[in-house]
C-alpha cells in the first residue's frame, strides 16, 4: 500500500516560525509512501427502533436527514435478522409481503411489539434502498430462532434471550441466514453484509445468544461460508460486534471485540477471509458501575489478526446512554472519538446506534418528538457530518505528521484519486490561523472548507491559494473539513 502524508503550515497571516522556535507548524505530505485503510463508509442502525421511525409523522424527512444529499449522506443502514421469522422448525416467513401501508400506521396499537418492529424495518429498508440505492444494507442476528437454541422458548415479552445455538442446528441457522438474504433479494433488495450475532459475548435480556470465539469460528468456517457458496449468496459476513472494543470485563463475563476477533482468526488460520469483515462496538461502561475509571475505558486499538489478513474492520455500533446532550461539547467529544477510531484502530466504517429515536439519552443522532412530529439534530449529528458528508467512499486514509499544533487538535486526512480531504477538530478556546501547504504535489484551484461550531452546521467557504499555500482559520471549538484537489 502507498502512504501519503498531508502537509500544512499553520501560521498567522503568512507562514512564520512558531513562537520560540525555528520551524513552521506543519503537517507534511509525502506522496511516495504507502496509504492506510480504505474507507467503506458511514452509517446508522435503526434495529430496535424501526417501529418508532415507521410511526413517526415526518419519517421521510428524518431519512433524508440521515441519507440525503442535504443531510449526513450516510451509505450504511444496519438492521436486525429477527428470530421471529421462524417459530416452527425449518419453516420461515420473512414477512416481505407484510402490510406496511398508512392503515397499519394508523392502527399500530393493535400489533404486538415485535410484529411492529418487523413491519417497521421492512418499510424502512425498502424505502431507504429505493430512494438511496447506493446504501449498503447490513443485518445482524441478535438471536437465532428460539427452536434452534438451548431452552427453545420465548420469554413472556417474546424475546429469544440468552442460551446457545445447539450444534445440531448450526446448518439450520446457516440456511436461515441464506434464506433471509434471498427473501429480500426476491423483492429487488440486495444485502451487502450479514452478521450471525450481535454482541455474542453478552447474555442480554433482549434477543440474544451467547457464542464463544471457538463456536463462532466453527460456525462461520464450516457452515455459513459453505452455505453461502452453495446458495450463491454474495453477502459478506461480519463477526465480532461485542459491546467493548478492547477491554475484557471479567466481572461482567464479557469478552472484547478485539480479543474475540483475534482469537477466532488465530484458531482458524486456513479460513478464507476475503469476504469477512471484523467488527466491534465502541461502548464505554457507565460511571454507575462499581469499577475503577481505568477499567471502564476500552482503548481504541487495531485488530491485529484482521490487519495481518488485510481484512476491513468496522465499528458497527457506537453511542452512549448518558443524559441527552445536544451541545457542541458533545459534538467535539464524538468528533475526537471518530478521529481515534479512524487513526488508531484503522477502521473502514463507523455505524452509529441509533439513527433516530425518541430519547432522553445520547443514543441517537436525531431526537424524535412523537407528540409534535418535530425532530432535533444534535451536535454529534453535525460533527459526524464533517466526516460522513465529505470523505468519499473508497478513499484511503493518509498519515499526517504535525508540528506546532496544540496537542488537543486532531487532524485526519484522506485521499482518493487527486482529491484530498482533511478533518480538523479544534476543541480549544483559541482561533488558530494557519496555512495549508501541499508538498510533492501541486495545488489545483480553490480549497473548500465546511465548518461546524455551536452556531454553525457545515458552513461552507472557498479559499484561494497564495505563495505559501492556503491560509486557514481554525475557529475555536470547531470541526472543519477541507476538500481540495492536487495536480
Amino acid at each position: 500500500m502507498r502512504k501519503i502524508v498531508l502537509a500544512f503550515s499553520l501560521v498567522c497571516g503568512i507562514c512564520l516560525p512558531v513562537k520560540g522556535g525555528d520551524s513552521f507548524s506543519r503537517i507534511i505530505l509525502h506522496t511516495n509512501q504507502p496509504t492506510e485503510q480504505v474507507i467503506d463508509g458511514f452509517g446508522a442502525a435503526q434495529a430496535g427502533w424501526a417501529d418508532a421511525l415507521f410511526l413517526f409523522e415526518n419519517r421521510e424527512q428524518v431519512i433524508d436527514a440521515l441519507f440525503g444529499p442535504d443531510g449526513l449522506r450516510l451509505n450504511i443502514l444496519r438492521g436486525e435478522i429477527f428470530p421471529h421469522y421462524s417459530t416452527v422448525a425449518r419453516k420461515y416467513n420473512f414477512d416481505i409481503q407484510a402490510d406496511i401501508s398508512p392503515a397499519i400506521v394508523a392502527n399500530a396499537s393493535s400489533l404486538e411489539k415485535n410484529e411492529l418492529l418487523r413491519r417497521g424495518q421492512l418499510w424502512l429498508t425498502t424505502y431507504t434502498k429505493r430512494k438511496y440505492p447506493e446504501t449498503l444494507l447490513m443485518f445482524s442476528a441478535w438471536s437465532p430462532p428460539a427452536w434452534m437454541k438451548e431452552g427453545g422458548e420465548l420469554t413472556p415479552d417474546h424475546y429469544a434471550t440468552h442460551g446457545r445455538l445447539k450444534p445440531e442446528h448450526y446448518q439450520d441457522f446457516a440456511d436461515y441466514m441464506a434464506a433471509f438474504y434471498k427473501a429480500f433479494q426476491s423483492i429487488g433488495i440486495d444485502t451487502y453484509a450479514l452478521s450471525p450475532s450481535n454482541e455474542p459475548g453478552y447474555p442480554a435480556p433482549w434477543n440474544s445468544c451467547v457464542w464463544t470465539f471457538n463456536e463462532m469460528g466453527d460456525f462461520i468456517h464450516h457452515y455459513l461460508l459453505p452455505t453461502f457458496h452453495k446458495e450463491q449468496v454474495p453477502a459478506k459476513i461480519i463477526f465480532g460486534e461485542n459491546p467493548a472494543w478492547s477491554t475484557v470485563f471479567d466481572r461482567l463475563k464479557m469478552i472484547s471485540s478485539a480479543d474475540f476477533t483475534n482469537d477466532l482468526l488465530k484458531k482458524h488460520p486456513d479460513m478464507k477471509t476475503d469476504r469477512l469483515i471484523a467488527a466491534g462496538h465502541g461502548y464505554v461502561l457507565p460511571d454507575s458501575l462499581p469499577l475503577p475509571a481505568e477499567l471502564r475505558q476500552t482503548p481504541i486499538i487495531p485488530f491485529t489478526e484482521a490487519e495481518k489478513r488485510q481484512m476491513p474492520v468496522w465499528v458497527t455500533e457506537i453511542s452512549d446512554i448518558t443524559p441527552l446532550d445536544t451541545s457542541m461539547e458533545d459534538g467535539l467529544y464524538w468528533a475526537t472519538t471518530f478521529h481515534k477510531y479512524l487513526t488508531d484502530a484503522h477502521v473502514s466504517a463507523i455505524v452509529w446506534w441509533a439513527g433516530a429515536q425518541p430519547t432522553t439519552t445520547n443514543e441517537s443522532l436525531i431526537v424524535l418528538d412523537k407528540a409534535t412530529g418535530k425532530f432535533t439534530l444534535t451536535k454529534r449529528y453535525d460533527a459526524f457530518g464533517n466526516y460522513t458528508r465529505y470523505i468519499p467512499i473508497g478513499s484511503r486514509r493518509i498519515e499526517n505528521e504535525t508540528t506546532g499544533l496544540p496537542e488537543e487538535v486532531n487532524v485526519t486526512s484522506f485521499i482518493k484519486d487527486n482529491q484530498y480531504t482533511v478533518v480538523v477538530v479544534n476543541p480549544t478556546n483559541k482561533q488558530i490561523d494557519c496555512c495549508l501547504q501541499l508538498k510533492e504535489a501541486g495545488v489545483n484551484g480553490i480549497l473548500n472548507s465546511y465548518t461546524t461550531t455551536a452556531e454553525k452546521r457545515w458552513e461552507g467557504s472557498s479559499i484561494t491559494s497564495g505563495k505559501e499555500g492556503y491560509k486557514l482559520q481554525l475557529q475555536p471549538k470547531s470541526v472543519t473539513t477541507y476538500v481540495g484537489m492536487m495536480k
